[in-house]
């Protein structure tokens, strides 16, 4: 029986070092990346405005950020379902959210390397398939818009996804209970509320869109797919399972 790896291995680990370390040598190697990281933090709106006008890094620079806030992401998420996968709870969770293929006696069939290379992978494509979306937007408003420009504001965008590297590298030492679910959960909303509405502010400098509007149909599009998750979640009687009285216990350190 093929049963997931500890998530206090080491694997994980030398992975966030090796995406810090990357992080790190972008920026101390090339001070203008530095400065558009601060600034696409502190001031986005103007930071936005220069993608627009075409005044950004190489599109090379931003492609080895994207595989960074992927791979980030991908540790995390990773790391969670591989501890949880083993308690009751979790078999229960992960046989409602995934293929049956994807299962091993009840189970995740893929190992803990395989979670994480898929899961950079497909977060990156995920980021591909977004800075796509926003391209064909720009169909329908005035104003030349290449790929190039809807890509730059995605990936930068995301950079809040940056700080989950700090937390992947306790995150596999935790105790996989429900209090770490709890507080992983929160951390993730943070950083994806974060993430969402700077990408609705980026294309709205982008797009040259009132910020009201585009905060609207920005809430109202997250409004609707909550409900949606909510009923879904409801319906196969997952939220029950994060009940402070369900054993929600994976491995620990």
């Amino acid at each position: 029986m093929q049963t997931t790896e500890s998530p206090s291995s080491l694997g994980p680990l030398l992975y966030d070092f090796a995406l810090l370390l990357v992080l790190f040598l972008l920026l101390n190697l090339d001070r203008r990346f530095r400065e558009y990281a601060g600034r696409s933090l502190i001031r986005p709106f103007n930071f936005f405005a220069d993608i627009r006008d075409g005044r950004l890094l190489p599109n090379g620079q931003t492609t080895v950020l994207a595989f960074v806030l992927a791979g980030g992401f991908a540790i995390a998420m990773a790391t969670l379902m591989n501890g949880y996968a083993i308690s009751p709870a979790g078999r229960k969770i992960f046989s409602s959210l995934l293929p049956s293929s994807a299962l091993t006696n009840g189970t995740l069939g893929a190992s803990y390397a395989s979670l994480l290379i898929w899961g950079t992978l497909i977060s990156f494509v995920l980021v591909i398939v977004l800075a796509l979306l926003m391209r064909f937007a720009a169909i329908f408003v005035k104003g030349r818009i290449y790929f190039s420009d809807t890509y730059n504001i995605v990936v930068w965008s995301l950079l809040p996804l940056a700080f989950l590297l700090a937390y992947d590298l306790i995150l596999p030492r935790m105790d996989f209970d429900h209090p770490t679910a709890v507080l992983s959960g929160v951390i993730l909303l943070v950083i994806f509320l974060w993430s969402y509405f700077r990408v609705l502010k980026g294309a709205g400098v982008l797009f040259d869109i009132y910020p009201t509007r585009i905060y609207l149909y920005g809430v109202a599009f997250l409004a609707l797919v909550a409900v949606v998750a909510f009923v879904f979640l409801q319906k196969w009687e997952i939220l029950a399972n994060f009940s402070p009285a369900t054993p929600l216990v994976g491995r620990g350190a």
